[in-house]
């Protein structure tokens, strides 16, 4: 057997880069928790914690991570909304019937096709490039409803709110149609007393009010008098919903093509 088997380089490692301080601390630890229960259930305390402390900050990093998401899906479905309306009637119309067939799982297609509003019926108002706000709503009406208002034909705009319809009252009370707003705030009566009287060529209003009028009997509004919907879409409100998010939305809008072939449908 030889005397140098200490020398043989096998390959291994070892050398250690622990002072003796560190070995010292090390065994005096061990020392400690191997003399004294006290501090062992001390030690296990502190490890218990020090996991529990670990997994709490790894499902915090998890529930940051889904709000991220679930935040960045919120902020795209509120821009895919208010931009609806800048896009092309082919665009507007299949997007439109998207939400009609996510809406009516149950429905047939032929039921469904009931529903849809065909792009034929929409009318393209991508040249205006302004804002679709308040301030901007009478240019909107006066440069792509030019038509309509030359005709005198009666325009409707529907809109989420009666707080809503009060804005953008004021927003284009000025202009020549004269303007009038219906709102479940008055009385139903009241409403059609004023139509009777009323000279007014734009009528603004939530969708169950409306329909609420031009389906009473010997109404002063008719179905077949509505040449224009002008439909609220770039509008959010309190819950981040748009005029397509409600069901009586379409049914109003569909009711009126149905009724009158020749009126047409404007996003604003």
């Amino acid at each position: 057997m030889s005397d140098h088997g200490d020398s043989l380089n096998d390959g291994l490692d070892y050398n250690f880069n622990s002072s003796d301080d560190e070995i010292e601390n090390m065994v005096h630890n061990q020392e400690i928790l191997s003399s004294d229960p006290e501090s062992q259930v001390e030690h296990d305390n502190h490890s218990k914690n020090h996991e529990a402390h670990n997994v709490g900050k790894r499902r915090k990093r998890k529930s940051d991570t889904l709000s991220q998401k679930k935040r960045q899906k919120m902020e795209l479905d509120m821009e895919q909304k208010r931009n609806l309306a800048k896009e092309v009637p082919g665009v507007i119309a299949e997007k439109l019937a998207a939400k009609i067939r996510q809406r009516f799982p149950d429905l047939s297609p032929l039921e469904l096709s009931e529903l849809y509003i065909g792009k034929s019926a929409i009318r393209d108002t991508q040249s205006f490039v302004l804002e679709r706000n308040l301030d901007n709503y009478k240019n909107y009406i006066q440069t792509q409803l030019k038509r309509v208002l030359q005709d005198k034909g009666y325009i409707l705009i529907v809109t989420v709110s009666a707080i809503r319809a009060c804005d953008i009252f004021r927003a284009v009370k000025s202009l020549p149609t004269g303007s009038l707003k219906l709102i479940n705030k008055n009385k139903l009566q009241d409403d059609l007393k004023v139509l009777k009287k009323s000279k007014a060529r734009l009528f603004i209003g939530t969708p169950g009010r409306i329909s609420r009028i031009l389906e009473t009997e010997n109404t002063p509004l008719t179905f077949e008098m509505i040449d224009a919907i002008i439909c609220d879409s770039s509008f959010l409100d309190s819950k981040l919903q748009n005029i397509w998010d409600y069901d009586e939305s379409f049914a109003l809008v569909k009711k009126v093509l149905s009724m009158n072939e020749k009126c047409k449908v404007y996003l604003y």
